[in-house]
């Protein structure tokens, strides 16, 4: 169909609007032995906007070994989710796990942290801490 010129074409295109659906199953799974898994995320509501940080570290029985969640200044989202992967590697590094596995659900920090996107202004510092632990 053609671009709507009008507004009851553009209520017909809408009308007849019908979204599809994908979805994908994901399922968490516990580490190897002797490894300790490190779950994080942040989030922001607004660009910016208050902001929070959490991780949970879980042993590979399954048991919770360790959590934090931090409130962060009006920040954005991507500062969040590095601020996340920092402070659950602090924890890792100061109860002397040294076998960890990390998981984020933002791709843009795994894309970073991977040295496959350059790392923006914003959350340069927080990288910079990323790596050096």
């Amino acid at each position: 169909m053609n671009s709507p010129q009008t507004w009851p074409q553009i209520v017909a295109q809408l009308d007849n609007y019908r979204p599809s659906f994908r979805h994908t199953i994901v399922r968490w799974s516990p580490p190897p032995a002797v490894l300790v898994k490190c779950n994080t995320d942040g989030a922001s509501k607004g660009k910016p906007g208050p902001s929070s940080a959490s991780f949970c570290e879980i042993d590979h029985n399954g048991n919770l070994v360790g959590a934090k969640g931090v409130k962060l200044t009006d920040s954005y989202n991507l500062v969040a989710e590095a601020t996340a992967i920092r402070e659950g590697l602090q924890y890792c590094l100061d109860k002397h796990f040294h076998q960890i596995v990390i998981e984020t659900n933002s791709l843009s920090m795994v894309n970073i942290l991977n040295g496959e996107w350059d790392s923006p202004l914003s959350v340069t510092m927080e990288v910079n801490s990323i790596n050096r632990i």
